[in-house]
């Protein structure tokens, strides 16, 4: 596994919180940590995950909050980091929510 951690405000909560994410990348296995629980939870799994090697991967989580399932897509920066794009699916109103984010490289695999 290879660790990951950034402040993150995920579409549909009222505030940020500090994300660890664990990512197997040729075991496509993912792992999201959150510091502030969102409804009862601070850790979810990642579903249905595809990497492509260990520069990039799209995966969901669901409950992140209830209300909501994020569709995460991260790929390496220049250096170790990682960059991407969460998107929730529509509102109530059909309006897609989205949440940049940046995340610095704190483990590296073993």
């Amino acid at each position: 596994m290879e660790s990951f951690q950034g402040e993150v405000h995920l579409p549909g909560t009222n505030h940020s919180s500090t994300v660890v994410l664990e990512i197997d990348w040729l075991g496509k296995q993912v792992n999201v940590s959150m510091s502030e629980p969102e409804g009862g939870f601070s850790e979810w799994p990642g579903l249905m995950v595809q990497t492509i090697g260990v520069e990039e991967a799209v995966f969901r989580t669901r409950g992140i909050p209830p209300r909501f399932t994020h569709w995460w897509h991260v790929a390496r920066s220049g250096s170790d980091d990682i960059w991407g794009l969460i998107v929730a699916t529509p509102d109530i109103h059909g309006d897609w929510q989205t949440c940049p984010i940046f995340l610095k490289r704190i483990t590296k695999e073993a």
